[in-house]
């Protein structure tokens, strides 16, 4: 039986901004490509700053780095059906969010969406030092959950993430869109009201 569900946050929770634009102006050809995925590691598992990350997107994208916030990060919203899905879900069960994110970026963006309080428990992989699919940070995700590996379902984009949990024996669902999330969930028993 399902006691926790945890989401993960870009491309689940809200668009990924900065992700979005490296997929729609770069290319793997592109050395700039190659420079955001080794600052995305490195950011996601807390090895740069806030101010250097906005460096780095400054370097791969052009922009300037003190607009960075304002081109990516300022009118970033949240996907209003998953947030109403996890609000029906909070009446049966701990909603957890598990992220690959930088933390003092991802907890000024839920504050400024006021989504904070919809978790019961936020596990951003910067403060931890490292990232989904890593066998470690799922193990943060169940210690913190508190419940059996199977007790707990994760949502997340990214099928290495949803395989990584699979493997713990963590009940994963691809988050395709909020219908198709709705099916899924619905088709595993989860309630919502």
């Amino acid at each position: 039986m399902i006691k926790v569900i945890a989401f993960d946050y870009a491309d689940v929770i809200s668009p990924s901004s900065v992700s979005k634009w490296v997929r729609e102006n770069l290319t793997p050809k592109d050395n700039k490509y190659h420079h955001y995925k080794k600052y995305s590691h490195k950011w996601d598992i807390g090895e740069m700053t806030l101010n250097e990350i906005y460096d780095a997107l400054s370097h791969v994208t052009g922009i300037p780095d003190h607009l960075i916030w304002d081109n990516f990060y300022k009118n970033l919203d949240v996907d209003r059906e998953v947030i109403e899905i996890i609000i029906q879900l909070k009446k049966n069960y701990k909603v957890f969010l598990f992220s690959n994110y930088v933390g003092e970026l991802l907890r000024k963006l839920l504050e400024k969406q006021k989504i904070t309080n919809l978790f019961d428990e936020i596990i951003i992989s910067s403060e931890h030092k490292l990232k989904k699919p890593d066998p470690e940070f799922f193990k943060i995700l169940t210690n913190k959950a508190n419940v059996k590996n199977d007790e707990i379902l994760f949502i997340d984009d990214r099928l290495e993430n949803v395989e990584g949990a699979k493997n713990l024996g963590i009940n994963a669902l691809q988050f395709i869109d909020s219908q198709k999330l709705l099916e899924d969930l619905k088709a595993l028993n989860i309630k919502f009201i």
